[in-house]
């Protein structure tokens, strides 16, 4: 064991405070909080009548109140390595003293992040992700950049060495970079649907804002929909304005996110930084990779590009299909098809070949253009009768091109959607654009659930539910008699694997 590793031993066995210049980061980071969650009460109803004088004494007395307390949160907040025991112990308040202590096998994760304070006084903010929260349960706010790189590099070593204070070399193996400019490719072809459904949703969030400081635009708006200019011309100009505004977003934030962004393999574990404006380090175990997905759509196949999500073990799993705590995602935008494979080798050491492929029953297509297509359009034509917002020549083309695209969408559900078995994999495709595909190995199974519903069994169908430590994934309208052979087969599998889920 070198000098320097002995000393490190040293330096985490004793009590460690963040750094000094850290309380800048804690004072901001409290004080924003506090004018978020109250000032707001007390602002709005100055606006009529603002009074300067008395804003500004609020301003200071906040501030001065947030340095108190910032002074006893770093007086009193310790951290450091219990060797013996392979913990580690968050030590924390002044008038109700908390001690934490976190077994290193329990930690998920450890990320590094930077946002716009911490990278002007180049510091690092540690956050532990551990089994049995649903939160990030250690969080240390702010300490120099080794302090953090040594906590990671200790906390990764003793989590794989039970009782050994050893301190091996990193070897760098391989690394993935993505430039500047696949970013920019990856932001113009990524989260069309997604990014639209945030700019409507922003926009009536505005609305009601608006609203709430008594502010009312809703009448003008509602003035402009029944007398505005919906001719051909005017709704192909408010479409390009909307395609626009997604694809500026798309680019705009995938940029800022993802700027700079490196993924090393480091021994037995994966470590990724990105960000431009807040940096963030992310420590991956394959250990604990419990759902491999990729999302790839038309565009991105043809110039070989791809997003991927890996789905790390959490313990706040949704109750709803593939869900789970943000925290457990490891993203990784513009990959090639070789890094892909080079990743997902990395993870799981195999790739089975020999696959039984199961495909949804064909009312799948009918039941997805019911509610996409048929369903809106009868309401639709319900509203134009009564207000009449768009003329008759006008009305039956938007219909019919909205017709001829619920039904492209649907049948694209049904084509891309596909269940496949392998000897230790499970395969889910799905989607009518980007096509999401996850891959999750079979001993990681938590629990499998068949639904069938009332009209269900008629038809002999049934939907089937995966649920993982990373989330759960649904697949719909398979032949039952096919289904109950595949999960028993999964089950027994499962039950015969002694190989660990983390």
């Amino acid at each position: 064991m070198s000098k320097l590793d002995n000393l490190l031993i040293k330096t985490f066995s004793i009590e460690q405070r963040q750094s000094k210049t850290g309380m800048l980061v804690i004072f901001f980071d409290k004080f924003i909080k506090i004018v978020k969650n109250f000032l707001i009460f007390l602002i709005i109803p100055m606006i009529n009548d603002f009074d300067i004088v008395f804003f500004i004494i609020t301003i200071l007395i906040t501030a001065l109140i947030t340095a108190v307390i910032t002074f006893i949160d770093f007086k009193y907040f310790t951290f450091q390595f219990d060797f013996d025991k392979n913990d580690f112990i968050i030590k924390k308040g002044f008038f109700k003293k908390t001690k934490l202590s976190v077994p290193l096998s329990k930690i998920q994760q450890i990320n590094l992040n930077q946002n716009f304070i911490h990278k002007i006084l180049n510091l690092y903010e540690i956050q532990m992700d551990t089994a049995g929260s649903d939160s990030k349960e250690v969080s240390i706010k702010a300490v120099d950049k080794n302090i953090a790189l040594d906590i990671k590099k200790f906390t990764d070593f003793l989590k794989n060495n039970d009782s050994k204070i050893e301190i091996k070399k990193t070897i760098n193996v391989d690394e993935l970079e993505i430039d500047f400019f696949t970013l920019i490719k990856i932001g113009l072809t990524s989260r069309y649907f997604q990014t639209l459904g945030f700019i409507v949703a922003l926009f009536f969030g505005a609305l009601e804002y608006l609203n709430a400081l008594n502010i009312n635009i809703i009448p003008s708006f509602s003035s402009f929909i029944k007398s505005g200019n919906f001719g051909f011309v005017a709704i192909l100009i408010y479409t390009v304005i909307i395609i626009f505004a997604v694809f500026s977003s798309n680019l705009i934030s995938t940029v800022i996110k993802f700027y700079r962004f490196s993924a090393k393999k480091l021994n037995n574990n994966l470590t990724l930084s990105y960000g431009l404006i807040s940096s963030k380090t992310i420590l991956m175990s394959p250990n604990k990779v419990q759902v491999f997905s990729y999302t790839q759509n038309w565009i991105q196949n043809k110039i070989d590009l791809c997003n991927i999500v890996i789905y790390q073990a959490s313990s706040s799993i949704s109750t709803s299909s593939e869900k789970s705590n943000d925290g457990s995602k490891v993203y990784i935008p513009g990959a090639n098809s070789f890094d892909r494979k080079k990743i997902f080798q990395f993870i799981y050491k195999s790739n089975d070949k020999n696959e039984i492929l199961i495909k949804p029953n064909i009312r799948k297509f009918f039941v997805n253009l019911f509610l996409i297509g048929i369903l809106p359009s009868a309401i639709f034509f319900t509203l134009n009768y009564f207000f009449n917002f768009f003329e008759t020549i006008n009305y039956l083309v938007i219909q019919l091109i909205f017709i001829m695209f619920s039904f492209l969408i649907s049948y694209r559900l049904y084509k891309n959607s596909f269940l496949s078995v392998s000897e230790n994999f499970i395969k889910v495709q799905s989607g009518f654009w980007d096509i999401k595909t996850r891959i999750i190995e079979i001993h990681k199974i938590q629990s499998i659930v068949i639904d069938q519903d009332i009209w269900y069994k008629r038809l002999n169908l049934a939907d089937l539910t995966i649920c993982t430590a990373g989330g759960m994934i649904r697949f719909s309208f398979i032949d039952f008699n096919k289904l109950k052979l595949i999960t028993d087969n999964l089950i027994y599998k499962v039950e015969l694997s002694n190989r660990s889920w983390m």
